[in-house]
């Protein structure tokens, strides 16, 4: 028998599709006249409960894509069914095949959709002004946009479509809090004490390859090394806090919102 805790959090866990099973479903034999305002508002049940972890409540973007106006890799229901189904391999969308049903899958595509149909909100803050603060604070020097800059970070051509901007504040202000994917940090101690850290670029059995904050890489062999500390929680971006804030801060979200890559 199932202790009461446990119950409880099956509940819990299960209540968001039991909702959107039951605005659907509650119709019956009328189904056929069930309207797509009505799935899609069953949809949003399942998106608040699966989706809006990464791409925010309302759709407004996170660590995933703001979801308002033209999608980037969906441009009908039946592509947006397709890569909830099935994910986008490469990137942190994971395929919902196995927790949801084709029909909750389809209801929150409808949504998805709808969202789709209202244009994002612009960010609060002058964009041009913004060029200037992400310039004037070196930033340039670490991430890559259009082809120039650092390669330390990672590439800023089009995180304005790929983040939001809740997201891309707390990056600036708090770094390692917005910890992106493929930027591990390694602390590697030689054996004659000497160290670097780093983002770790590769790592097999006997060699790990670092690039430390200067866009230096180093090539170790692990037999040369006393210690091997890999740093989930860390970064090598410093927080910004102390030197952007106020309007400009605004003004550099509202930049780095705005790129979105070719047009």
């Amino acid at each position: 028998m199932k202790s009461p805790v446990v119950v409880l959090i099956l509940m819990a866990l299960w209540a968001p599709f039991a909702a959107a099973s039951q605005a659907s479903g509650h119709r019956g034999s009328s189904a056929a006249g069930s309207t797509a305002t009505q799935d899609a508002a069953s949809g949003k049940l399942i998106f608040d409960a699966q989706c809006a972890w990464c791409h925010g409540a309302g759709g407004d973007g996170g660590t995933g894509p703001n979801l308002h106006g033209r999608l980037r890799h969906a441009t009908d229901l039946k592509s947006i069914v397709d890569l909830i189904t099935n994910g986008i391999p490469g990137t942190e969308m994971p395929s919902f095949r196995s927790p949801l049903t084709e029909r909750h899958i389809r209801h929150a595509a409808l949504y998805v959709q709808s969202l789709g149909r209202v244009r994002a909100a612009a960010a609060g803050g002058n964009a041009q002004h913004g060029a200037a603060v992400y310039e004037s604070n070196g930033c340039a020097s670490c991430h890559i946009i259009s082809g120039r800059g650092g390669i330390v970070g990672p590439e800023l051509t089009t995180v304005g479509a790929l983040r939001g901007s809740s997201y891309l504040r707390e990056s600036i202000v708090t770094p390692a809090a917005a910890h992106p994917t493929g930027y591990l940090v390694v602390r590697a101690v030689r054996n004659d004490g000497s160290e670097i850290r780093g983002n770790r670029v590769n790592e097999d059995v006997f060699w790990i390859h670092l690039r430390d904050a200067g866009g230096t890489l180093h090539v170790l062999q692990k037999s040369e090394l006393a210690t091997v500390e890999r740093q989930s929680d860390a970064s090598l971006m410093p927080s910004y806090a102390s030197r952007i804030s106020g309007s400009d801060l605004d003004d550099l979200v509202a930049y780095l919102s705005a790129l979105r890559g070719a047009k």
